[in-house]
C-alpha cells in the first residue's frame, strides 16, 4: 500500500498563478500610471532641457562680455547662425568655459554681434552689444518683437507645452525673451 505525502496533496489543491480579473485590474492600473507620468515626464525633460539652453546661452553671453572688455568691442558675427567655421568662435574659444554650438533641443544657436544688426526688434548701437538666440524646441522664428516701453513684455510663465516652442533671446546678457526667472 501507499502512503500518501500531505504535502503532495495539499499543493494539488491550491491554485498558482494570476486570475484573469486580476491580470486585467494590474495592467489597467500599470495604464492608468504610465497615462499619468508620461506627461509630468515630458514637463520635467522639457524644463531641464529649457534650463540647459538659457544656461548654454548665459555662458555665450559671459564669454562675449570677457572679450569685448579684452578687446573693446564683441566679436564680428553679423550673420547670426553660429557654426564651427565662424571665426566668431575661435575669438571666444579662450573665454569660453565649454563650447556647445547648439542648444540642448539639437539646434544651433543664433548669435549677432555689433552695431547696426536689427533683429527681433532689436537694434544693436554699440561695438559691445550682441544678441544670442535660441529659436526653440521646434526650431521656429516665431513673431515676438521687443517693446522698449514694456521691456518685461517678452518674459512668460511656462504652463503648457507649446510655451517650449517660444524663441528664448539674451540682449547684451539679459533676457528679454523667455521664461520667468524665480
Amino acid at each position: 500500500m501507499r502512503k500518501s505525502n500531505s504535502k503532495n496533496q495539499a499543493c494539488a489543491g491550491s491554485r498558482r498563478g494570476f486570475t484573469l480579473p486580476g491580470l486585467v485590474l494590474g495592467l489597467a492600473s500599470a495604464g492608468l500610471l504610465v497615462t499619468l507620468f508620461i506627461p509630468l515626464y515630458r514637463n520635467a525633460k522639457n524644463t531641464a532641457t529649457l534650463r540647459a539652453t538659457i544656461a548654454d546661452m548665459e555662458m555665450w553671453a559671459r564669454a562675449i562680455e570677457r572679450y569685448a572688455i579684452d578687446h573693446g568691442a564683441a566679436p564680428t558675427n553679423p550673420n547670426g547662425r553660429l557654426t564651427y567655421k565662424k571665426p566668431i568662435l575661435r575669438e571666444l574659444l579662450p573665454y569660453l568655459e565649454r563650447v556647445r554650438i547648439t542648444d540642448p533641443w539639437g539646434f544651433g544657436y543664433w548669435i549677432w554681434t555689433k552695431a547696426g544688426i536689427d533683429e527681433f526688434g532689436i537694434r544693436t548701437t554699440g561695438p559691445g552689444d550682441f544678441l544670442i538666440v535660441s529659436m526653440g524646441k521646434k526650431e521656429r522664428r516665431e513673431g515676438w518683437t521687443f517693446d522698449p516701453q514694456r521691456p518685461r513684455s517678452g518674459l512668460f510663465e511656462v504652463r503648457q507645452a507649446e510655451d517650449f516652442e517660444k524663441n528664448i533671446v539674451l540682449w547684451n546678457g539679459r533676457i528679454v525673451r523667455g521664461p520667468k526667472q524665480p
